[in-house]
This record gives C-alpha cells, structure tokens and sequence, in this order.
C-alpha cells in the first residue's frame, strides 16, 4: 500500500507527513468564570505535505492528481493506525526549482497542505 493516494493513484511517497485533528467551533467565548463556552461544530483532518525532490514527471503526476477543487486522499490515520480516505481541498503550494538540466527541471522542498472538506 502506497502512503498516499489521491483519486485511488498512488502518489510519490511525501518526505513529510503530518497529520494535524482540528476542532472546528462556533463564537467561542468565556463566562465570568473564565470557563469556555463554545459550539462543537466538527473535527477535521489537515495534512501537511512535502518532498524534498520531485523530477518533472512526479511534480506534474501530485499537481494534476489535486487539480480539482475537491479530491479523495488516502492516508494512515494515526488515531486509528489503518488507511482513512477522506474528501479534502487543497492550500497554497509552493514548487521552488532545485535545478534546469538539459531543459527538463526538478523541483526541491515542495509544500502544501490539504483539508478536509
């Protein structure tokens, strides 16, 4: 099993993965009592990305599998230490240029992050 699929297609395996839970709330505040009072709205699921290298090929397979607005991504779920696929949207990504050899380039330190919807 790959570390990662998007769409069902095995992608490059991440050089970091990191699986963040967020708890989504409604018009958090305090009471005078300086107790939390808040809605629990959902928990969410943030994967942070990156490679350290990626050819040509690789950067353009990652950037085509998240093209569209939402996608399916499977990963290993810390909590329950089994595959979880999840709907998400993609951030900001950042692709520098390592280098440019005999007009093909290769990328270093690629970064973004992914949402669950």
């Amino acid at each position: 099993m790959a570390l990662l699929t998007i769409d069902g297609v095995e992608m490059p395996t991440p050089s970091d993965l990191t699986v963040s839970h967020q708890d989504l709330t409604k018009d958090p505040m305090r009471n005078t009592n300086g107790l939390l009072i808040t809605e629990f709205i959902a928990r969410k699921v943030k994967l942070e990305l990156s490679w350290k290298f990626l050819d040509a090929e690789q950067m353009s397979q990652i950037l085509n599998a998240i093209d569209p607005f939402y996608f399916e991504v499977t990963y290993i779920d810390p909590k329950t230490n089994s595959p979880a696929t999840k709907t998400f949207y993609k951030g900001d990504r950042k692709m520098p240029m390592l280098d440019f050899i005999d007009g093909t380039p290769r990328y270093k330190d690629v970064a973004f992050n992914v949402v669950e919807r």
